[in-house]
């Protein structure tokens, strides 16, 4: 078993002008209060149906991610140092189920807020001061009035030119307003050798290899400090969380993030690696299961110290 650096994952300094001393629960009830969140989950957001022998999340982007991010921030939805009265108008794009946008739009009820998305899963009943819109965001952005805030999570995979997609957030803000991505880097790492010729590593690998391909640099997060100053982004803060994958981390707060991480790759594995694997990279159906099966082995390996990091990266633009 490889050895566990002393340092790693006992404390967060990353967040610590964001954090609120939330509550954390003992290490021996961690996975107790997971299961307990999975029911609730299963029952009300986090639901699913199946097809064609696979079990899919009821939406395309999951309420599971969300939930995930809010662990990872404390329960914030933004680390972008907002003051109410300044933001009269605000986007999300990429928003997938809305949920983001719709609580940002009841913490924020003097706001103005639109959620963009290529599909209109988002659900009909929402704050009077949201709208939702089918929109691309590699099309042109069109909008009758500035923001005030623009907000995107989770869209690496759907940037082919992250920077094209930073100067359009750039040129739709007013002066003054806060631009803010939220998005995991792949591929998968460790600490320590852990992770060496292990299914994890080899899957992630093929995962960033494979989206190259088509022209995605799932590496992209990494650099999203520097292309935002790049386009003309000041003040620009980068705030990088560790996602572990289970409970093998030290602190509470890890062990919490990582119990959600594993079982939100538990069940995503499969959908994500499929259709790029078989399209992409050329591997029967029959191959590309016995890769995730493997997967799902390594994760709930506790001598592998697997964890991606999380970058939250905002930046103002000048007065």
């Amino acid at each position: 078993m490889a050895s566990l650096p002393a340092q790693a994952f006992g404390v967060d300094n990353s967040l610590a002008e964001f954090k609120s001393a939330p509550a954390s629960p003992d290490d021996l009830a961690i996975d107790k209060r997971y299961k307990l969140a999975v029911t609730s989950l299963s029952s009300s957001l986090y639901e699913h149906v199946e097809e064609n022998g696979r079990t899919y999340h009821k939406y395309k982007e999951g309420n599971l991610q969300h939930h995930l991010c809010k662990i990872a921030l404390y329960d914030r939805l933004h680390l972008a140092p907002l003051k109410e009265a300044d933001v009269k108008h605000a986007l999300d794009f990429g928003t997938g189920t809305g949920i983001w946008a719709i609580e940002f739009a009841e913490q924020y009820p003097k706001t103005q807020v639109i959620g963009s998305d290529l599909s209109p899963i988002q659900p009909e009943f929402v704050p009077g001061n949201l709208t939702f819109e089918v929109d691309d965001i590699d099309d042109d952005w069109v909008y009758p009035h500035p923001f005030h805030y623009i907000h995107g999570r989770l869209m690496v995979f759907a940037f082919t030119d992250p920077i094209a997609i930073f100067r359009k957030a750039f040129a739709a803000l007013a002066s003054g307003g806060y631009f803010e991505m939220q998005d995991l880097c792949t591929p998968i790492r460790a600490f320590d050798d852990s992770l060496n010729g292990s299914a994890m590593i080899n899957c992630s690998n093929l995962i960033v290899d494979a989206c190259s391909k088509r022209g995605i640099d799932l590496t992209a997060p990494g650099k999203y400090q520097v292309m935002m100053e790049s386009v003309g982004f000041v003040d620009v803060k980068e705030v990088v969380v560790e996602w572990p994958v289970g409970t093998w981390a030290k602190s509470k707060y890890h062990k919490r993030i990582g119990a959600w991480f594993k079982r939100d790759m538990e069940v995503g594995v499969e959908g994500i690696v499929m259709g790029l694997f078989t399209r992409v990279l050329g591997m029967s159906k029959e191959d590309v299961q016995v890769i995730v099966e493997d997967v799902k082995r390594d994760m709930n390996d506790k001598s592998i110290h697997a964890y991606q990091p999380f970058y939250v990266v905002y930046g103002r633009k000048p007065e």
